[in-house]
């Protein structure tokens, strides 16, 4: 293979401007879906930093001391849902892209305060191509 030509070739989309994988902070309370998630964005190239729950979220925010791309959360949790984390994570890192997952429906999650428009959402139960190509496209936005 002529490495010229690949080195030439665009980033794929889970890469950022460097090249680099891009960084994806999972929050999920579920450890068996947490465990999935993170082997599926792993084994796509991706760099995976995962929580348990909303304050452990907020927490690998504020102290990784690298880029993340994208945070990848549970919306109804306990104590904190995924949209309040993501509102507060983007309080310091404003650059950061939000993916909400949820089992429940679009008018469940309405009467629970909704998501921002900028915020992307996957309902689970999802397969892995659904989700790598809702990471992507968001990744990508």
């Amino acid at each position: 293979m002529d490495t010229t030509q690949r080195d030439a070739s665009p980033p794929s989309p889970h890469h950022n401007q460097q090249g680099q994988p891009a960084t994806i902070l999972l929050l999920e309370d579920a450890q068996v879906l947490r465990s999935l998630v993170k082997t599926i964005l792993e084994g796509y190239g991706y760099t995976v930093l995962e929580a348990h729950d909303g304050e452990a979220c907020v927490r690998i925010a504020q102290e990784y001391p690298d880029p993340i791309h994208l945070v990848v959360a549970d919306m109804f949790m306990p104590r904190m849902n995924g949209r309040e984390v993501a509102t507060r994570v983007l309080a310091f890192r404003q650059y950061m892209k939000v993916l909400l997952m949820s089992g429940r429906s679009h008018g469940n999650i309405q009467s629970h305060g909704g998501f921002d428009p900028g915020f992307g959402l996957i309902v689970k139960p999802f397969t892995p191509e659904t989700l790598l190509r809702k990471v992507s496209e968001i990744l990508r936005a």
